[in-house]
Parts: C-alpha cells; sequence; structure tokens
C-alpha cells in the first residue's frame, strides 16, 4: 500500500487506517447484526503464531454455523485445525481478510490496495490470479472430492483508483459527489482484466452476496 509512489511512515499510517475501516468482521457483525452472531474463536491449531482475531459466523436462524473468519497469518492456523493441512508453498502469504464458508466450501481471499498516488502497486495487482493459484494448492491437497475453491477479490480506495485524488484521506475528503472520476478509464484495463481472471473488485465496502451473504432489506 504506497502513498504517492513514496514508502514510510505516511504509507503505513494510511494504509492501516483503510484496513481497519474495512474489516470485514466488524462490516458483518454492523451490517448484518440482524442474520448473524459472530463468537470469538481460538484455533485448536498453532503453526504460526498470530494476533489476528478469529469468529465463528452463525446464522441466527437456526443457530447454523456458516463459517469462520480470519486473517494474516491465522489463515494458517485455520487451515490445519479444520482441513488438517500445512502450507506447501515456499512464502506464506498474509491474507488481509479470510472467510471461510462451509455451506457453500468456499475459501474468499479479500487483497486490500489503498493508495494516493501512482507507484508499483499499479503492477503489482496483476499477481492477484498467481496468488489465487498458490492458495488452492493447499486445499488441492485433500484426497477427497469436493475440494474448498479458492476465491480471489480485490478492495480498493476509490479515492484514487476511481477519483484520482491524491492524499484524499489526508484532506479529510469523503464525499465525492461533485469529483470526476479521473482515474476510472486510467485503470480500467487493469480492472478489466482482473474480472478477466476471475478476480472480484470491490470499492471502500463489500457485496456479502459475494461470500454467500445474505442482507435483510426490511
Amino acid at each position: 500500500m504506497k502513498k504517492g509512489g513514496i514508502g514510510g511512515a505516511n504509507t503505513n499510517r494510511g494504509g492501516l487506517k483503510f484496513e481497519s475501516q474495512t474489516d470485514l468482521a466488524h462490516h458483518i457483525m454492523t451490517d448484518l447484526s440482524d442474520q448473524y452472531l459472530l463468537t470469538e474463536h481460538q484455533p485448536a491449531e498453532t503453526v504460526i503464531k498470530s494476533s489476528s482475531p478469529v469468529y465463528d459466523v452463525f446464522r441466527k436462524r437456526g443457530h447454523e454455523q456458516v463459517g469462520i473468519i480470519t486473517k494474516q497469518f491465522q489463515f494458517y492456523n485455520i487451515l490445519k485445525e479444520i482441513y488438517h493441512l500445512e502450507n506447501i508453498n515456499h512464502k506464506q502469504w498474509k491474507p488481509d481478510e479470510v472467510f471461510f464458508n462451509f455451506l457453500t466450501n468456499t475459501v474468499f481471499i479479500v487483497e486490500k490496495k489503498w493508495q494516493q498516488g501512482p507507484g508499483s502497486v499499479d503492477e503489482k495487482i496483476f499477481g492477484f490470479v498467481n496468488k489465487r493459484r498458490l492458495y488452492q494448492n493447499n486445499f488441492n491437497q485433500l484426497a477427497h472430492e469436493p475440494k474448498p475453491t479458492v476465491e480471489f477479490s480485490a478492495l480498493f480506495n476509490s479515492s484514487w483508483w476511481i477519483y484520482g485524488v491524491k492524499n484524499a484521506q489526508d484532506k479529510g475528503i469523503t464525499d465525492f459527489t461533485n469529483v470526476p472520476p479521473k482515474n476510472e478509464t486510467a485503470y480500467q484495463d487493469y480492472f478489466d482484466n482482473l474480472r478477466i481472471d476471475g478476480v472480484k473488485i470491490f470499492f471502500d465496502t463489500y457485496d456479502y452476496w459475494w461470500f454467500g451473504l445474505e442482507r435483510s432489506y426490511s
């Protein structure tokens, strides 16, 4: 997550703020509280130490467990506990969000890319399809079908990726109603190619249906 192509404390601060604002568990507990209950989960297996929270997700109707939500290195602890698998890739990626949906047998990975200016992350996003394959490799170790399918998504901040406003977060700009979408065309090839590769794209927030979660509009 870069700021104007320059690293440093401001980059980390802005990226961490975006990650906090887009915390999937928090959004589910806030937006879908009438339908889902999240309770803390302590992984039975500790393959790698992680302080990231883990939640069991229950549908309130019938108190049916839908899955588990977590992030970062906790992915590998859940991989071991639930699927009895260990990472077979040479590198351990740290997914920004993971939702294991047991009902659909799907593992949803979210990669967040917050940016306030052009930089190397422009090119890095094309690696998402390969990351999905690496995550899928772990579940392909299972001997029996149906094996979980890994779905990959990208969560971008619209302030830069669509509107092209530099330092919007620092300036406190949150309303883009009258801001022309300068970067929407500039990054259209990027977005379209991600979709061709099967990567779901979000801007600022989530489409819950993609995770197999219902949302009441009553």
